[in-house]
């Protein structure tokens, strides 16, 4: 039941929850959503050179931003919550991690809906032509043979050391030719693109730290170079200081947003999975929540968003509401 309750939850939402929001107001809040790369077909999704990660093709991509745009969701990205939002109208912002290449594929589109979207970049990676390194253990071991199973335990052990620990791991299992990206699909962006894209209105671009570095390994001083090297990295790039950041994995603790609020952020971007209701409360540094997501067609989960859930969540509250009612019935 473990596997398969969120996928029933989702079938069985999919066909309820957009009756429910009939009658529900979805006015004064924000949806963010975390993507991390596109691909512009399926099949060049299935040449594995990037680990997927729940990754959208462009046809998805745009279905997800018409889909928003037909409910009356107003695009927004981090400068606008600076200024005075609309009452009585629903958001969505759209947000990419990492800085790969494969992106400029949402480039056009957003152009064409006129909509913003903002991109957090890991600037080494920018600076060096540096392939990332789940991309690296994704494609070597499956090429290898190895399992989905095994892949995803050999990256999650590798989330609780620092960035030094997993490039000689890397170099040690891989040869150090091997993070040189395979094409255009598994790359970064170049540090001219970057610039180039500054330019346009709907493009801003936030701090990823300089080496995708969850925070959570490293102490106060390292939080503060991590962030003190990108900051300056994407200030030469673009002339901007960014006000926003996007913590790697998602990880972050007391000490974590302690820095990054001594840093001069104003927002900064996690991966717990639900709504922001609207108007912001007026701190130094607001975190905000984000929904990863999701390959399934927009019509089964883009409803569980605007209800303030994913599957996952709807589902492991409906676990802990049914545990608390068998031990009050006790």
């Amino acid at each position: 039941m473990e596997k398969y309750g969120p996928r029933l939850i989702e079938e069985f939402g999919s066909l309820v929850i957009p009756l429910l929001l009939d009658f529900k107001n979805e006015n004064d809040q924000l949806l963010v959503f975390c993507f991390h790369g596109l691909f512009d077909t399926k099949k060049q999704k299935d040449l594995n050179y990037i680990d997927p990660q729940k990754n959208m093709t462009v046809r998805q991509f745009v279905d997800f931003i018409e889909y928003f745009l037909k409910n009356k969701y107003k695009f927004i990205k981090p400068e606008d919550l600076l200024g005075d939002l609309k009452n009585d109208q629903q958001y969505a912002m759209i947000t990419f991690d990492d800085g790969y290449f494969n992106n400029m594929l949402a480039i056009n589109i957003l152009n064409d809906y006129k909509i913003p979207a903002v991109f957090f970049i890991s600037t080494k990676n920018v600076n060096e032509n540096k392939s990332f390194w789940w991309d690296i253990i994704y494609k070597f071991r499956i090429k290898q043979g190895s399992s989905i199973e095994a892949i995803r335990n050999e990256q999650r052990s590798l989330k609780s050391f620092k960035y030094a620990y997993i490039d000689n791991y890397i170099a040690q299992n891989f040869g150090i030719e091997a993070f040189k990206p395979w094409s255009d699909i598994d790359r970064p962006f170049s540090e001219s693109e970057i610039k180039n894209l500054s330019k346009s209105p709907y493009i801003s671009f936030g701090n990823h730290t300089h080496n995708h570095s969850i925070l959570t390994n490293y102490d106060k001083e390292e939080i503060k170079e991590e962030l003190r090297e990108s900051n300056k990295i994407l200030f030469d790039l673009t002339g901007t200081l960014p006000i926003s950041i996007a913590f790697p994995n998602g990880n972050y603790n007391k000490l974590v947003v302690e820095v990054t609020e001594e840093a001069g952020f104003r927002y900064a971007f996690t991966t717990d999975s639900q709504k922001i209701l609207l108007p912001l409360k007026q701190e130094n540094l607001i975190c905000l929540n984000r929904f990863m997501t999701n390959t399934s067609k927009i019509k089964k989960f883009g409803s569980f968003c605007r209800f303030g859930y994913n599957p996952e969540l709807f589902y492991n509250d409906l676990k802990e509401k049914i545990k608390a009612g068998r031990l009050n019935g006790k």
